[in-house]
């Protein structure tokens, strides 16, 4: 019997066509299998960096408030001393400025006294004795011009 090697070697290539096509697919599998899990680290890292972010940022806006409550603290206790100390001089100011101590100071100081009775003078005053405004009845037509560009500048405001 007699066995023809040459097409069974043509079996073999088919054979060997088909393996590296298979393997090919198994490649290209795995390349897109490592792609996906590049693409997944990837995302990974970034929202791991996008929460560190809004930590830093949350921590950062703590701290400024944590400042600012400190500052105002400080300012109220300053506006706390400085209305006290306002007090204080408002009432040492009154204590100076009462009218026992200026009639005190006007009598030993400028040497001042009260008035008595007998050093006061009453005055009468006659009625037909006092002043009254008398309008013109008489203006001319100029001093009425006058009058009247008077009364515009005023109403204009110049």
């Amino acid at each position: 019997m007699a066995v023809n090697l040459a097409f069974e070697y043509e079996n073999y290539d088919i054979l060997d066509e088909r393996e590296e096509e298979y393997a090919e697919k198994i490649r290209q599998k795995r390349n897109a299998n490592k792609r996906r899990k590049n693409a997944a680290n990837i995302r990974i890292v970034t929202a791991g960096i996008v929460v560190l972010a809004l930590f830093s940022a949350m921590t950062y806006g703590r701290v400024q408030l944590s400042q600012l409550y400190t500052e105002k603290t400080q300012l109220e206790t300053q506006l706390s001393t400085l209305e006290n100390e306002n007090i204080s001089l408002e009432s040492e100011l009154a204590k100076k400025t009462g009218l026992t101590k200026v009639e005190d100071y006007a009598e030993n100081r400028l040497g001042l006294q009260k008035l008595d009775r007998s050093q006061i003078e009453y005055v009468e005053i006659d009625e037909t004795a006092s002043a009254k405004v008398v309008e013109q009845e008489d203006e001319n037509i100029f001093v009425e011009i006058k009058e009247w560009f008077g009364g515009v500048l005023e109403y204009l405001g110049l």
